[in-house]
């Protein structure tokens, strides 16, 4: 125990190596099977040999996924307890960032097709000279292989036109390469990620000095956060650090490039027009953390909720860090949107029972999160009570 006080910084460069590794090597076990990431041979015995796992030993991938879970969220918590004590530097927490990001950021996207619609998009404008909003994949049946693997091809382009602008020079500097292309899209979503962490550490210097190092562990290393991003490659925190940017810039008095900032941010994925209100009465995080939940909330209603959509919510939790509670039902929650993946992984579809269960894997983390504040809440009263009466 003494070990986990004097040497957290030490702990934690182990734990998030572990998870890392752990984690790279699970992406590649939810590779489609229609797809060849590349011709060498050595690749493909690579490949290949862990999407057996995926697809043919589904209980052992399960368990494999329960396990970096269960291993992220006990090392998040450790990570925070450090922050709470200053147990950690800010030095050390961007050391441990770079480990995260360097052992995942070539990861395979296991839990999301949307990768390979941003990379489609850009070769339909770069290679077949089309507009994506007038056109489908699935037009292009007859000629185009990557078809074979993509999902939504009866669809238009759903990206805004920033981000489809972004995408562009990824796809040029791939040289043509599917498995280059995938790693670019990926770098920049890192580099959007590296920046949401940068933006919340110079909020936090600016409204909470104390707290700047806690709040940037509680967005860095949520488990969610790293998945969503550096593994599955989602455009979300490229929307959400153009936001933070703007908050950051608002703070440092530049209100014109802030307000432009945040239209960039609506310009890259829209969710953050909900933020304008916040913005025009002077950037509370208590209040951005309000209009984004009511964002996800009016999108619930609209469809299911998907795991990524917390990534517009968690960003400003870590700019309210000492809301114990708050970080502790964003944590549940969290969890319970990644638990979601675990029925898949196992049966190998979406049909009944998944929805069921994906509702009851969801909802217990909150629920039991909801009880031990309760509890915790019930003692600290009779803790007062027995004080107070007390001669």
């Amino acid at each position: 125990m003494k070990a986990f006080l004097r040497y957290p910084y030490q702990l934690l460069v182990i734990f998030y190596i572990v998870i890392g590794i752990a984690l790279f090597l699970f992406s590649f076990t939810q590779v489609d099977l229609s797809l060849t990431l590349s011709k060498a041979s050595v690749f493909q015995t690579f490949q290949k040999t862990f999407q057996h796992i995926g697809f043919y030993q589904r209980p052992l991938a399960t368990v494999w996924y329960l396990f970096i879970l269960v291993l992220s969220y006990l090392t998040y918590i450790y990570a925070i307890y450090s922050g709470r004590k200053k147990l950690v530097t800010e030095k050390q927490v961007w050391r441990l960032v770079g480990i995260v990001v360097v052992l995942l950021v070539l990861s395979y996207p296991a839990f999301s097709y949307d990768m390979f619609n941003y990379m489609f998009t850009a070769k339909t404008v770069l290679v077949y000279h089309k507009n994506p909003y007038d056109v489908t994949p699935l037009q292009f049946a007859g000629v185009e292989p990557w078809l074979s693997f993509m999902h939504w091809t009866h669809l238009p382009s759903a990206y805004t036109p920033l981000w489809i602008l972004l995408t562009l020079s990824t796809y040029i500097f791939s040289f043509g390469y599917f498995l280059l292309l995938l790693w670019n899209i990926k770098v920049m979503v890192a580099a959007f990620y590296i920046l949401a962490i940068w933006c919340i550490g110079k909020i936090g210097e600016k409204i909470d000095p104390a707290s700047k190092v806690l709040g940037m562990i509680i967005f860095a290393f949520n488990p969610l956060v790293i998945i969503e991003t550096l593994v599955s490659g989602h455009n979300d925190i490229a929307m959400m650090a153009l936001a933070l940017g703007a908050f950051y810039l608002f703070l440092i008095r530049h209100r014109l490039l802030s307000y432009m900032f945040l239209a960039l941010s609506v310009a890259m994925k829209l969710m953050t027009i909900f933020l304008y209100p916040v913005a025009l009465l002077g950037w509370n995080p208590l209040f951005a953390v309000i209009a984004m939940v009511i964002g996800l909330i009016l999108v619930i209603f609209q469809r299911e909720v998907l795991s990524w959509y917390f990534l517009w919510i968690i960003p400003f939790i870590a700019l309210v860090p000492q809301r114990k509670y708050i970080v502790w039902l964003a944590t549940a929650f969290s969890l319970g949107l990644l638990l979601r993946y675990a029925p898949y992984l196992y049966l190998g579809h979406w049909n009944d029972p998944v929805p069921t269960i994906k509702t009851w894997v969801t909802t217990a983390p909150i629920l039991f999160v909801i009880l031990l504040i309760g509890v915790k809440e019930i003692l600290t009263h009779r803790v007062r009570a027995s004080r107070n009466s007390s001669p």
